[in-house]
């Protein structure tokens, strides 16, 4: 064999052994990666306590800072570990206790001082790939957030509230693609429950409860990822190049709202038992779709001069669109409202028909609207609310698509177009 044949085909399997190695990813990249997802938000973000011990990258926190119109923030919280596997990927692996603080001063002077207390148990990532083409998958067997609360300024400190966040069975893939600016992503969860209870003693206004807690829950959703302000409207992030849209589901969901104010007790309780809801927003604009699927909802307290009534729902849903980015060209929007299957107390029925003379098959309720409309104002720029001086747009057509209701035996429709 010629020399320089030889010396062709060594190189050639040189190469070829040596791909693998360039697209090992080291630690230091995945952190590059996990602070640049921060950055995307305009968060100024400083490692603190960086080391590296052979295969091992520690990092013992981080402080990020953005500025707001109401208040310069900081916040600091715990580090991680970066592990290098020696399979081309990277394991992250964080504290048993996550302790976040923010602090900062407000645009009239006032300094705030707050705490979030976290904690969590076997939450792993993994990280693979390459740095423009990097996929986390992600499991935990749970992450809380056990306390909320403020030291400053004094009135806040003295709050009596309570918070405590429980999320388990966490699991899942994200992947961003693309080495520019701009990044597609693609991001599949699940999480087995959230659990979420808030109670309070507001001065002079008495106490309240809200419990909340959902199983079985699944989300999938993709887009593009471009710097963005993290205190800027839609309209900003879209015209940056931001774009979502998913879908998620959820097994049983109950909740409960109760307080005891200066007018008597109240409690509000509802139970769901599936529900499933989608989004999408780019350009085009914002549209937000959820059902809910066989809802039973109860009230009562001294404020109703009732007994506890309750109502049930066979299905609920509500479909809203509307536009995002201002512009001088008419866009569309639109509003659906369905409730299907509605079940009145039989003790409402018995005062307003006694004797049983009217239909009480359940009821239905549907309103669908559409139409077009010149948004002229970004209606989500935060200070939209305080230079607001008029209407942020008019609208040019207004179509009734569907009026449909069905109650105590009487149909009522309707359709139209203004």
């Amino acid at each position: 064999m010629k020399p320089t044949r030889t010396l062709m085909m060594s190189s050639a399997l040189a190469l070829v052994t040596a791909l693998p190695a360039f697209a090992d990813l080291t630690a230091e990249q995945v952190l590059a990666d996990q602070l640049r997802q921060m950055e995307e938000y305009g968060l100024k973000v400083t490692v603190t306590g960086q080391s590296r011990s052979g295969d091992t990258l520690v990092v013992e926190g981080l402080s990020t800072s953005v500025e707001t119109p109401d208040a310069n923030v900081t916040m600091t919280m715990a580090g991680a570990t970066f592990r290098e596997l020696g399979d081309g990927s990277v394991e992250v692996t964080y504290p048993e206790d996550f302790p976040v603080s923010m602090s900062g001063t407000s645009e009239d002077g006032e300094d705030f001082e707050m705490f979030i207390s976290m904690s969590q148990s076997n939450t792993r990532v993994l990280v693979s790939g390459i740095p423009e083409e990097i996929t986390y998958d992600v499991s935990s067997d749970s992450f809380s957030i056990d306390d909320i609360g403020f030291t400053a300024p004094e009135e806040a400190a003295e709050m009596d509230m309570d918070v405590s966040v429980q999320m388990n069975g966490l699991s899942g893939t994200m992947s961003f693609t693309g080495g520019g600016t701009i990044r597609d992503y693609t991001a599949d969860l699940s999480l087995d429950s959230i659990r979420a209870l808030i109670s309070g003693a507001p001065e002079d206004e008495g106490t309240f409860n809200l419990a909340m807690e959902a199983s079985d829950i699944d989300a999938a959703y993709s887009g593009r990822a471009a710097p963005q302000d993290l205190m800027g409207s839609f309209a900003k992030a879209v015209e940056a190049g931001n774009t979502t849209s998913g879908t998620a589901t959820h097994g049983p969901l109950t909740y409960t709202i109760s307080g005891d104010g200066p007018d008597g007790t109240f409690e509000f309780a509802a139970a769901v038992v599936s529900g499933e809801f989608d989004f999408n927003m780019d350009k085009d604009g914002l549209e937000y779709g959820t059902v809910s699927k066989d809802m039973t909802m109860s009230v009562g307290g001294e404020i109703i001069p009732l007994p506890p009534l309750t109502f049930k729902m066979a299905e609920s849903g509500m479909r809203f669109a509307m536009p995002v980015v201002p512009s001088e060209e008419a866009q569309d929007f639109g509003l659906r409202l369905n409730l299907a299957g509605l079940e009145i107390d039989q003790m409402l029925w018995g005062m307003i028909d006694p004797a049983g003379q009217i239909s009480r098959d359940p009821a239905t309720l549907v309103i669908d609207l559409g139409g077009e409309v010149v948004m002229e104002e970004d209606i989500f720029a935060p200070e939209f609310a305080e230079q607001m001086t008029g209407a942020p747009g008019q609208i040019n057509a207004l179509n009734i698509n569907q009026v449909l209701l069905t109650l105590a035996g009487a149909e009522l429709t309707g359709e139209g177009a203004f």
